[in-house]
């Protein structure tokens, strides 16, 4: 992804595709399953809810880490795309996730669903 393909990202803002996240925590492997039960998505991480970028401090090893934790934290385990945008002198990583074929996918025994620009947690 080129930093003119995130900018307009940015300018589109949050939707059924796409989150923004100032960092990596909880939330953004709850909103990866979320995409996986639902069409796929990205999650932009670095990136504050109005579309600014904040970037991150990525050392050698972040962005496996990551995407270790993304696989050990969720059932069937999802195995994430990610690439290292560097856009304004930031560090921005996007998380992309396709449509996963086996549902519903958990996130430590809760599964959730994508709707419109936000996750809402499914009953089973």
């Amino acid at each position: 992804m080129t930093a003119n393909e995130l900018k307009k990202v940015l300018a589109a803002g949050e939707d059924l595709y796409t989150e923004f996240k100032t960092s990596f925590n909880e939330e953004v492997i709850e909103t990866l399953c979320a995409f996986a039960n639902t069409r796929g998505g990205r999650v932009y991480v670095g990136v504050s809810d109005s579309g600014k970028a904040a970037g991150v401090t990525l050392g050698k090893e972040t962005v496996q880490t990551w995407l270790n934790e993304i696989k050990s934290k969720t059932e069937p385990f999802l195995l994430a795309d990610a690439e290292v945008v560097d856009y304004e002198g930031k560090q921005i990583v996007m998380l992309a996730i396709a449509e996963y074929p086996i549902k519903p996918v958990a996130v430590k025994g809760r599964c959730y669903r994508r709707m419109d620009k936000s996750n809402h947690l499914l009953s089973i």
